[in-house]
């Protein structure tokens, strides 16, 4: 049986809107094999029908480009840890897990970059996809094709996920986004996400709470988000810094030392980088 395990991302961090990305130890893992027909098990009902599958659709997706005939799979889910619309990057999740199915039903025709490619243009954006493939903190853009540059991360930080019962859907995250920003703004976070990676790399917790300093994006997020002023706050008095992931509504912590933060409706889990991204095995 053939295991393929995927991992939670959290995008953006701080000033680094829609190119920063990070992957964390959160998994989830799915079974796959070649069946006469689709068989879908332990999902939830939902998402039991292929058209309604981001995995199946994903795994399809690979099959008409290369155009290659598709080969039915029963796939079962094993372990779900990554929630849905929660800024965690789930969707992400489910698409890089098709592409790398089906790229290994198709006797690994694709390499690690094709991969990339395809998953990102299926996702639109590469900042979730980047560390989900790579691992590690990643930095990612388009220029004709996707391009992502894969940064060390200092392993002393402690990265915290509190993680709301409610959800929040990206369209809606999107929503409340300024169609213009000002050329101020913009230097803002150019200057302050370069200052992040730097902080990142060497390990330097207040260069980061300076770093963490957005214009684009959290100012007209964080209203979305019940009790985000509380890990603010909690962030401040404890020697953290705090940012929304992804779209939101889940609220990343970093820190050197443990966290001792608790919240009614919230998880929180502390999480470290997992450096290896994505991958199948065989049990």
């Amino acid at each position: 049986m053939k295991i393929i395990r995927t991992y939670a991302t959290s995008a953006n961090l701080g000033p680094g809107f829609d190119c920063f990305g990070i992957c964390l130890n959160l998994y989830n893992e799915y079974s796959f094999e070649k069946s006469d027909d689709y068989e879908i098990k332990e999902f939830n009902e939902k998402f039991c029908n292929p058209t309604n599958n981001l995995i199946i659709k994903s795994y399809e997706e690979v099959f008409k480009l290369l155009n290659k005939n598709i080969i039915p799979i029963k796939l079962t889910e094993l372990v779900h840890n990554i929630p849905s619309s929660r800024g965690l990057g789930s969707s992400a999740s489910c698409i890089v897990s098709g592409v790398m199915i089906a790229n290994d039903i198709l006797g690994n025709v694709l390499s690690v970059d094709e991969v990339f490619q395809i998953a990102s243009s299926i996702e639109g954006h590469p900042d979730n996809v980047a560390p989900l493939i790579f691992g590690g903190l990643t930095c990612s853009f388009k220029n004709e094709v996707f391009h992502t540059i894969k940064f060390n991360c200092d392993e002393n930080f402690k990265f915290t996920v509190c993680i709301p019962s409610f959800e929040l859907k990206t369209s809606v995250a999107r929503s409340v986004l300024p169609k213009s920003i000002s050329m101020a703004d913009a230097v803002s976070n150019i200057s302050h996400s370069v200052a992040l990676i730097k902080a990142l790399e060497t390990g330097d917790m207040e260069l980061l709470k300076i770093a963490n300093v957005d214009k684009l994006h959290e100012t007209y997020r964080l209203p979305l988000i019940n009790e985000s002023n509380y890990f603010k706050d909690f962030a401040e008095n404890n020697n953290a810094t705090c940012m929304i992931s992804g779209a939101g509504p889940t609220i990343l912590l970093i820190s050197k030392d443990s966290l001792n933060i608790s919240l009614n409706d919230w998880q929180i889990i502390e999480q470290s980088v997992n450096n290896q991204g994505a991958y199948i095995y065989e049990k």
